[in-house]
């Protein structure tokens, strides 16, 4: 079975990067990849509760729950997370906080890395 890492480090609603993103692990893990999603930089937004979608047609909390209940892992870096003042208490459920060792052990496992 492929292994997939995904990365998102963009603000959510910035443009569509992220929802791209999540887009595409729901269609690799239709397709039996297995998927991890990394949330980096400005992208731990992507794993908070109560996001304001700024009047997009998606919703990508929605997006990350759904995700994270069919098992595919999501994890804040935990620096970002300090950097963007956000603490573990505003994440999604199913969204748990890591740190670059966890993303370089990802990496080394995985058959291609996606940045988006």
């Amino acid at each position: 079975m492929q292994t997939v890492t995904l990365i998102i480090n963009e603000l959510p609603y910035k443009n569509n990067k992220a929802w791209n993103a999540l887009r595409l692990a729901e269609a690799l893990s239709d397709q039996s990849a297995r998927v991890n999603v990394f949330l980096l930089e400005d992208g731990v937004d992507a794993g908070k509760v109560n996001q304001d979608t700024q009047e997009k047609k998606y919703n990508l909390e929605t997006m990350v729950k759904e995700l994270a209940g069919r098992g595919i892992p999501f994890l804040a870096c935990k620096t970002c997370l300090t950097s963007c003042g956000m603490s573990r208490e505003k994440l999604i459920d199913g969204v748990k906080v890591g740190g670059m060792s966890d993303l370089a052990k990802w990496v080394v496992e995985s058959d291609n890395v996606l940045v988006f």
